[in-house]
């Protein structure tokens, strides 16, 4: 049975049953975050996943066999909040991977969901953004980086809160799991930057800068990323937008023709500055993952900001007639969703490290 094709079924057979008002979309997103956590977190963590049914298996082994006078020993090191997570849960809880993996499930599947809840127009989307943008199988691996971005996601809230030290201590927390995490850091500071009637304009230039100076940008990163795998290659080979980068981009264009950001629109107007940032982090990823992975950060959540683009129920100034509008409204999520369910399973139905499926108990 293909598990992958009935999950996506069963979040749009939910959300038909279930949404409709505030009250229905609390009830369907939390039994669609359970049929989430069905598939990801009550999986054969030793045969599902990529880097979580190799490195990471064999760190939670390591860890636990060390004294804890040696992991306090390397609490300079970097993720040191992760290493003493594994380190406490290996010794107080249980040795069990399986349980393990299962208990980062829950509270990455719990932020998503509250995430969702709190700030999208149609949960349903958001779900379906999370598969086609491949999100969601990402969790599978990128286990540091999961809990991480799960807490950025609690650190979104600071921001629209403007509660300073609430967001610096999340980042905080978040980069002992994931030191990359701090590139989160800046976002707080987005809403001041008064761009919303050039924001093309500002995001052009910051790439054809990014374009002219890549080499030396790159050359700094990797200074200070200590990264041993990390090799050089020819830059002049590496494609500068990538295909994920160019959706990013039609992404914005779009919504920027369906709703202007404004300042009256600070949550949908900072979810945009979040997609410049994560399309200028995009276009190093050629190079080397690791910036893919800083560009998630900001990227993860375009599963909120395009429900937003192609919200009806708000008023907005679009650049284009008010029937066109009403016909894009209509039919592009549509269009949006069904290629989201269609890469989703696509990747998972040939991707060796998640095909064929199998439950934990099976």
């Amino acid at each position: 049975m293909d598990y992958y094709a009935l999950l996506v079924a069963l979040v749009l057979l939910t959300a038909f049953l279930m949404q409709g008002n505030r009250q229905g979309n609390k009830k369907y997103v939390i039994v669609a975050s359970l049929l989430l956590f069905a598939i990801y977190g009550l999986r054969d963590t030793y045969h599902i996943g990529f880097d979580s049914t190799t490195s990471y298996l064999f760190g939670f082994n390591r860890i636990g066999a060390q004294p804890w006078s040696e992991i306090f020993a390397n609490s300079s090191k970097f993720n040191f909040g992760f290493t003493l997570m594994t380190k406490a849960f290996h010794s107080f809880i249980s040795a069990d991977y399986q349980l393990y993996i299962t208990t980062i499930s829950v509270f990455v599947s719990i932020c998503f969901g509250r995430l969702i809840y709190k700030y999208s127009p149609s949960p349903v989307q958001s779900i379906l953004y999370h598969f086609g943008l491949l999100l969601y199988v990402f969790h599978f691996s990128a286990l540091k980086q999961s809990i991480a971005m799960a807490f950025l996601m609690l650190a979104f809230d600071a921001i629209i809160e403007r509660k300073p030290v609430k967001f610096f201590l999340l980042v905080f927390i978040a980069s002992q799991f994931h030191f990359p995490a701090y590139v989160f850091l800046p976002a707080y500071f987005l809403p001041k930057l008064k761009i919303e009637r050039y924001f093309l304009i500002v995001l052009a230039v910051m790439l054809l800068l990014t374009y002219l100076f890549r080499n030396q940008i790159i050359t700094f990163m990797l200074s200070t990323y200590n990264d041993e795998n990390v090799a050089a290659v020819d830059l002049s080979n590496i494609r500068f937008l990538r295909t994920k980068a160019l959706i990013m981009i039609v992404i914005v264009v779009a919504a920027i023709l369906l709703r202007m950001p404004s300042s009256d629109d600070p949550v949908y107007t900072l979810l945009m500055k979040f997609i410049g940032v994560a399309i200028v982090f995009q276009t190093f990823c050629g190079y080397n993952n690791i910036f893919e992975r800083l560009a998630d950060y900001y990227f993860q959540f375009s599963v909120i900001f395009i429900p937003m683009a192609f919200d009806r129920n708000v008023p907005r100034r679009s650049m284009l007639s008010r029937r066109f509008v009403v016909l894009v409204d209509t039919l592009a999520p549509y269009a949006f969703c069904s290629f989201a369910i269609y890469r989703f399973l696509s990747y998972t139905s040939t991707s060796s490290g998640f095909h064929p499926y199998r439950f934990f108990f099976s």
